[in-house]
């Protein structure tokens, strides 16, 4: 039998509900299936790390903010940073993206041509705006076309089109939450960096600077991909698949780091060090 989904999934959502309805302490709730108290602990770490719960694991104005949006966190506190910042249009849209699967698809006999339709929509230096390009074009052919036409234009493009009608889907319930939430659109294009600093908010762990130790005196890696430093001493290397894996920058931030023959940053963007500190205040540590 499957395991409860309590017990394999990140609990930051679970915590996060609890307690902005009071149930209590969460050790003492009368699980079902009672999580491992170690999730429990990085879900509350987590919600920390986004400035949701103060070090007394009490609801900040950020974590009541996102109880009402039913998102994961990361994905609620870009949200909410967007809303303050002015691009909460661009953000719903990259959100919805980073939810479900890559829309795009790289059929092993068909790479190269896969690869020449989707490099129109590279944005250099991010990931991220990669996905809004992307968006932008659909949902200028969406508009034009009829069904069949749209379906059949995907399969062109090497587009999973149940994929794209689930990021549709996906944006429209995200931005009827948002609406719900008091959150509201931005009505002119929002700068990139904006953007990125919105998306930042929800990625503070997943930053990284480049090591410069293991490079010959070109500048080339002796070990491969270049490495980064993360956070709380991660050592990963950008997948790729990425627009930025040949021409790696200074500073990233990633949508995700999987570990597989080693730990790959997915979905990345260059980002400037000085972004970091106004949102992870709470964070710093001063001597």
């Amino acid at each position: 039998f499957t395991e409860p989904e309590i017990l394999r999934t990140n609990l930051a959502s679970v915590v996060l509900q609890m307690i902005a309805l009071d149930l209590g302490e969460i050790s003492e709730f009368p699980f079902i299936d009672p999580p491992d108290s170690r999730a429990v602990s990085d879900g509350v770490a987590l919600l920390q790390e986004l400035g949701a719960l103060d070090r007394r694991r009490r609801l900040t104005s950020i974590g009541r903010a996102l109880a009402q949006l039913p998102v994961d966190p990361r994905l609620g506190r870009m949200l909410v940073e967007a809303d303050r910042t002015g691009c909460l249009r661009e953000v719903l849209v990259i959100a919805a993206a980073l939810s479900i699967q890559d829309p795009r698809e790289r059929p092993a006999e068909q790479q190269a041509a896969a690869d020449t339709a989707h490099a129109r929509f590279i944005a250099p230096g991010s990931d991220f705006l990669t996905y809004l390009n992307l968006w932008n074009y659909l949902s200028e052919q969406r508009g034009t076309r009829s069904g069949n036409q749209f379906r059949k234009l995907c399969r062109e493009q090497f587009l999973h089109y149940l994929r794209v009608r689930e990021w549709f889907d996906l944006h429209d319930q995200l931005r009827s939450a948002a609406r719900s939430a008091g959150l509201r659109e931005n009505d002119v294009d929002a700068d990139p960096d904006r953007i990125h600093a919105a998306l930042l908010s929800g990625l503070l762990s997943h930053v990284g600077v480049l090591d410069t130790s293991g490079t010959d005196d070109t500048g080339s890696s002796r070990r491969g991909p270049r490495e980064y430093l993360g956070a709380r001493g991660a050592r990963f290397a950008i997948f790729p698949n990425s627009a930025l894996a040949k021409t790696p920058p200074r500073w990233v931030m990633a949508a995700e780091l999987v570990e597989t023959s080693r730990l790959w940053a997915r979905t990345v963007a260059r980002i400037r060090p000085e972004w970091i500190e106004p949102l992870a205040e709470h964070l710093v540590t001063r001597n």
